[in-house]
């Protein structure tokens, strides 16, 4: 059993005051659960004392505790409030069945019991009451996780800090660990103290900003020295100011350096202006210069720290944290500093900052891994992925991009239900991995969409041998699953070099790919340049007779494939063009720009630029009636209502101008098709 996995004594625990109930629903439910009845809200409570059932069937109406008063008690217990409930009533009315649910009930089932809805209702509780706590689990192991990724990030920013001046080696450390024994004094909650911790390790941050010349100058600092050091807090302020997942972190770099009296810097702000955090971080990191060796001074002992505290209190410091401090000082209070740091103060730390810097380089590559998966595939997320096959790319891996759709997905989630659904994206994520060897990098796009690139593979016979064996797996695992024949796999397929050097032409070629097997042929397979005509300089004329056929009514909106599956922007305009087009029998233009190159290579760059250039070169040159939105990663669709040809290729010709003013005609070139569309049948009033 799993560390925090619940011990459960039976399957359904059954209230009901009356015995007769109470027997024919435990009889109805023995075949296929474990049962335990009770005949009153109070035995039920008694029971949960020492037992834990997975879910609980709960009467209503009950003498003295009715189900309402047993499930507030049941909800209020901290063991007990997520065992999910279903109610029993002989009450139909849609109000009762309201305020069941209002409650907290997961579901009701009504008297006389019919079994097999009995049976199902309560399987299906069941099932998902044991998958939302195993995503809780997940979702706990992975907070974890990235908590430990965070501490270790931290640390190792602090550390990395600490090593630009070598007299400060664990300065960073020692200040946070003296501003927790305050905060301790003050009886903090131990999650304040903890996110104290972390204001502390980064509170010198912006000494990222100051050249390691003047950090280990041994003789006096320039007036212009000084105010470079002075700036220190406001660069630590402008690198945190965004990180939110510590709270209050930028106030700890930009105020550490204020005074009490008003005499500090960088604002000259005083008394309690001066955030709390920051005044207890002032004095923690006065507490470690003073008993710390400098360039200046050797480090200073016990007797003189107190006397620096106690003039200093009121005018540099907080006077009642001053007072709290002096307490602890008096009482012994000391930092432990580790071998390594007293090393550093003798002089033998000078390469600290190299090994640091290193070590913040090559960070946690593992579990930045383990972090970027999606929770139900496992699989990587579509960020992770794009950023490892560009890098692959980059290094001359070439392979084969693989993008995938499973069909029918949605009447999977309609026939089968949604839990069903989810195991069947779990069965084709394991699919995937049966098909694709280690070095191969697979994510979940989103939704029922996947992704792989098959790193070195470029021969068509190996990348066809690859998707069958996926595509049998996947339709193996359904037969076990009972969803034979639900759903299939299709596949679009782009290979470099030849279908494109960087990622966003692979993409675009495989996606092309992908629309010619939803359209044709359902659960098979195509490459990009032997279906779709992918060659360099071809016409985009096949995706505009797939638009027109839309458009005129000729492929149903259920038979759209992948323009339902990835293309909301155009769903939506649907509708609206549907009405121009059918009901007023507008003459509509509808053009189709596309991003190349003017040579042989690629963009050498993300399409996302020149892509929202034509954006705006387009939306600058249409009217306020036309509509646009992107096709693809480097194609936009503009439909213009209500033009002739003639205009419609003017359009194009304007926008096109304003792309080549607006980009700058670095070595990108649009080009457009145009073609008419005819409206069909005019709708009935």
């Amino acid at each position: 059993m799993r560390t925090g996995e619940t011990k459960y004594d039976c399957d359904v625990l059954i209230v009901d005051d009356d015995e007769f109930n109470l027997v024919v629903a435990a009889d109805i439910l023995r075949e296929e659960f474990s049962v335990y009845p009770v005949s009153s809200g109070q035995e039920a409570l008694d029971y949960l004392r020492d037992h834990m059932p997975k879910l609980i069937l709960l009467d209503i109406y009950m003498p003295e505790m009715d189900g309402r008063e047993t499930l507030r008690r049941i909800r209020a217990n901290s063991r007990w409030k997520n065992i999910p409930i279903i109610f029993l009533t002989a009450d139909h009315k849609p109000e009762t069945e309201k305020e069941c649910l209002m409650l907290g009930a997961a579901d009701f089932v009504t008297k006389p019991y019919v079994p097999m809805v009995m049976r199902s209702r309560i399987g299906r509780t069941i099932e998902l009451a044991g998958l939302q706590e195993d995503l809780e689990t997940r979702l706990e192991e992975k907070t974890r996780l990235v908590e430990k990724v965070s501490l270790n990030a931290i640390m190792t920013i602090a550390n990395t800090i600490d090593a630009k001046d070598e007299y400060t080696a664990g300065h960073s450390r020692r200040v946070a660990k003296c501003s927790t024994a305050i905060a301790r004094q003050l009886h903090w909650p131990e999650q304040e103290i903890q996110n104290l911790d972390y204001i502390a390790l980064l509170h010198d941050i912006g000494k990222i900003g100051v050249p390691d010349s003047i950090l280990n100058k041994p003789s006096r600092l320039s007036n212009e020295e000084f105010a470079i050091i002075k700036s220190h807090p406001v660069i630590g302020n402008n690198v945190l100011k965004d990180v939110y997942m510590i709270k209050n972190v930028a106030e700890g770099a930009l105020y550490h350096h204020e005074r009490y009296d008003g005499l500090g810097y960088p604002f000259g702000i005083k008394g309690q202006e001066i955030p709390l955090c920051a005044r207890i971080i002032g004095i923690a990191d006065a507490y470690d210069a003073m008993t710390s060796n400098r360039i200046y001074r050797h480090k200073l002992d016990r007797t003189k720290v107190i006397e620096e505290f106690e003039n200093g209190r009121g005018t540099q410091f907080d006077p009642e944290l001053t007072d709290l401090f002096l307490d602890m000082l008096r009482t012994d209070f000391h930092v432990t500093k580790t071998e390594e740091e007293r090393s550093a103060e003798d002089g033998a730390g000078s390469e600290n900052s190299t090994r640091f810097s290193m070590a913040l380089t090559a960070f946690s590559t593992d579990m930045q891994e383990k972090v970027t998966m999606d929770e139900l595939t496992r699989l990587h997320s579509r960020t992770y992925a794009e950023s490892r096959i560009v890098r692959l790319l980059e290094e001359k891996h070439y392979g084969t991009l693989l993008v995938m759709d499973m069909d029918n997905f949605r009447q999977v989630n309609e026939l089968f239900g949604h839990i069903a659904g989810d195991m069947v994206l779990k069965t084709a994520a394991d699919a995937l991995r049966a098909g694709t060897s280690g070095k191969d990098v697979l994510c979940r796009l989103g939704g029922d969409e996947f992704m792989i690139f098959l790193t070195d593979v470029t021969e068509r016979n190996e990348v066809e041998q690859k998707i069958r064996a996926i595509q049998e797996n996947f339709a193996g695992a359904l037969k076990d699953l009972d969803c034979e024949n639900a759903t299939s796999l299709s596949v679009g397929i782009a290979i470099s070099p030849v279908d494109g050097k960087n990622f966003e032409m692979l993409l675009n070629g495989a996606e092309k790919a992908l629309y010619f097997v939803k359209h044709n042929r359902k659960g098979g397979y195509a490459f990009y340049r032997q279906e779709t005509g992918g060659e360099r300089g071809q016409k985009t004329t096949t995706d505009l007779k797939h638009i027109r056929g839309i458009l005129e009514g000729r492929i149903k909106r259920s038979e759209q494939g992948a323009f339902r599956v990835r293309y909301e922007d155009f769903d939506r305009i649907y509708g609206y063009i549907q009405r121009g087009v059918r009901r007023n029998r507008q003459q509509v233009q509808t053009l189709l720009f596309t991003l190349s190159t003017d040579d042989d290579g690629d963009l050498g760059l993300s399409s996302e630029e020149p892509m929202k250039t034509l954006e705006l070169a387009a939306a600058s040159s249409l009217r306020m009636v036309d509509v646009g939105t992107r096709y693809s990663s480097m194609q936009y669709i503009v439909i213009l209502v209500d033009t002739d040809l003639e205009n419609g290729k003017k359009v194009a010709d304007r926008v096109a101008k304003q792309f080549y003013r607006m980009y700058g005609g670095r070595g990108v070139v649009v080009s457009y098709d145009i073609q008419t569309m005819q409206a069909g049948p005019a709708d009935e009033e």
